[in-house]
């Protein structure tokens, strides 16, 4: 079995549509509630997971972020800019590698081993995170860790957002992407574009709607 790192968003959604094409066994869905400010994120990823047919978890894992006053527009009430380092305030340091950690250790004694993220180092805001070295030096860290391969796969590594459009709608799926993913740092689910809902003017609408007009224009 495979285990889908679930956010709720357009790439991970994408990612599970990926898998069950390409993976031949089960798959389950995990998701984490980490403290993040917008919690539609986790009800979105729980219908995409029933739409699509895949079992589905959410692990607590707390307001870690928030308790230990590490700054991210996430999990806080900050303004969505770019930091002197050159990192969007929207970064949370450590996310994906947590993830990433807590979905080996959850699959550990279920025998699974194959970790499917959907993160690209194309339409990524800078974060350290979404590279493929992080991605390598994240499976070989587990593999040593837990004394078995575990394969942290990451398709998207180098798609833009056109190409994810493109995919989904290959696959039958522009819809349910466009409807059931949330990716708007702003929360908001009530304007409803062609390309999703979302307040339009955070960088992940531009992102996702600059996507969509490549993809279909």
């Amino acid at each position: 079995m495979a285990i889908i790192l679930l956010s709720g968003g357009q790439d991970s959604a994408t990612a599970l549509l990926w898998a069950q094409e390409n993976l031949k066994e089960p798959l389950w869905a995990l998701s984490f509630s980490y403290g993040q400010r917008h919690l539609v994120e986790l009800a979105c990823a729980h219908r995409v997971a029933q739409l699509l047919g895949v079992p589905h978890t959410v692990l607590e894992l707390g307001s870690l972020w928030a308790q230990w006053e590490v700054p991210s527009a996430l999990t806080a009430e900050k303004p969505i800019q770019v930091t002197p380092d050159g990192l969007p305030t929207t970064f949370v340091p450590g996310r994906n590698l947590l993830f990433l950690v807590v979905a080996a250790i959850w699959g550990y004694p279920r025998g699974e081993t194959r970790l499917v993220i959907g993160a690209s180092q194309v339409d990524y805001s800078g974060y350290p995170d979404c590279r493929g070295p992080f991605m390598a030096a994240a499976q070989a860290a587990l593999t040593q860790a837990l004394d078995r391969p575990i394969e942290v796969l990451a398709p998207f590594l180098d798609w833009d957002k056109a190409q994810l459009w493109r995919y989904a709608d290959s696959r039958g799926a522009r819809e349910l992407i466009a409807e059931e993913t949330h990716t708007c740092y702003q929360g908001d689910r009530t304007h409803r574009h062609p390309w999703g809902y979302g307040c339009g003017a955070c960088p992940a609408c531009q992102l996702r709607k600059a996507g969509y007009e490549r993809a279909f224009s």
